[in-house]
Order: structure tokens, then sequence, then C-alpha cells
């Protein structure tokens, strides 16, 4: 009788010390995370322009902070863009790269192990703690917030239209013809000196292609001086 009380006492006193015990680790495992750690992974991804005009990407200041969210399209077949979150978040643009990509590093709370991960099955689950994205922008690209990229827009439309007007200009006509026929003289000069016996037929094709390539060259030198001063004008809205 005596024994059995014995043994009913140190039983009842084992499993008092063992809830005491694990309500203790419950209450380490809630306030100081025991039995986790924390888990960074990173992902790389691409991303492209959020303009299908021009090479752009977009951010907006959150309130009086540093930090801000981008504005950004995963790929050219996505329609709406995507914003990356503003909570526990951090979002850095790097500019100047040799291809656009959003290095993602993710910081998680997460069990050591399996043991501990059953152990504490009924306490504190895996979760979040923070995210930085770093988007390393290609050079050549625009970073505007939505304000900037609105004026950028408008002038443009004043850079077409002012460009239209000096191209029917009959002087800038002759200077430009006078250059394409320079820059086609000098491509049908350098292959004849190649092969000075290419056919009649080779040759108009030659000069065919030399004149399309003149035009092309062009048209992209006065595109890139357009959007360069239409840069500049929406760099000065804050």
């Amino acid at each position: 009788m005596i024994t059995n009380k014995k043994w009913s006492n140190i039983i009842g006193i084992s499993f008092g010390l063992l809830i005491i015990i694990s309500i203790g680790l419950m209450i380490g495992n809630y306030h100081n995370h025991l039995g986790m750690e924390k888990k960074t992974t990173t992902q790389t991804t691409s991303f492209t322009s959020v303009n299908d005009q021009a090479n752009m990407l977009l951010y907006k200041k959150i309130g009086q902070t540093n930090n801000k969210v981008v504005i950004y399209k995963k790929n050219k077949q996505q329609k709406k863009p995507t914003v990356t979150p503003a909570v526990d978040t951090t979002n850095e643009i790097k500019q100047g790269g040799t291809s656009n990509q959003l290095v993602t590093k993710k910081q998680d709370w997460v069990y050591k192990n399996s043991f501990y991960k059953v152990f504490f099955m009924f306490a504190q689950k895996e979760s979040f703690i923070k995210r930085t994205n770093t988007f390393h922008v290609k050079s050549g690209y625009m970073v505007f917030t939505p304000e900037q990229a609105k004026a950028f827009g408008q002038a443009m439309k004043q850079q077409a239209a002012q460009m239209k007007k000096s191209q029917q200009n009959p002087q800038a006509q002759q200077q430009t013809a006078a250059s394409g026929k320079q820059f086609v003289t000098a491509k049908m000069q350098q292959a004849m000196a190649e092969n000075p016996k290419m056919s009649q037929a080779d040759q108009a094709k030659l000069q065919k292609k030399a004149m399309s390539d003149f035009k092309a060259q062009m048209q992209a030198k006065v595109q890139k001086q357009m959007e360069q001063k239409a840069m500049d004008q929406a760099l000065k809205v804050k």
C-alpha cells in the first residue's frame, strides 16, 4: 500500500515536472524561437520592361522612408505588372548591369530538425521573417517613378512632333540624303575591294542592304536622342 502510494507520488511529481518543463519549453519556443533557426534562401530570376515601347523599370517610395516598391514584368507576355511587397521587404535597385536580374533573399524561422518540429508541433509554426529584393538593371534601362514615366511619355510625343517637323526641312533632307549616299558608297567600295568580280545583281542587292542599314542606324540614333531628351525632362519631376 505504501509502496503503491510512493510510486504514485513519484509518477505524479514526475508528470507534473514534465508538464512544467514542457510549458517552459513552449514559452521558450514562443518568445525565443527555441529549437528554431534562421534560414536564408536566395533565388535569381529575370525581369523585363514594364513599358512595351521603352525599356523601363518603375518604383514608388513608401511614405517618408527610404524603402520603395518596384513595378516590373516577369516576362513580355505578362499583361498586368507585378508590384513587390512592402511589408517586411526591402527593395533595392542597382543600375548598369549586363542583364536584368532580380535577386531575392528570403529569411524564415525554421525548425533545426524533425525532432524539434514534432516536439513543438502544437507551438509555433515555421514563419517568414523578411525579404530583400535586389533589382540589377541592364544598362540602357530607365528607372522612373510613375509620375516621371508619365512625363517621359508626354516629352516623347513632343520630341516626335519636333523631329517630324525638322525632317520636313529641305536642308535637313538634303543632308540626310548626302549622308546616306556617303554611307552606301563606302560600303560598296569596301565590298568591291574584297570581291572585284562581284556581279551586277549582287551589287544591286548589296546597295539595297546598305541603304536599309543606313536608315536603321539613323532611326536608332534619332530614337536614342529623343529618349535622352525626354528622360532629362522626366527626371526633373519629383
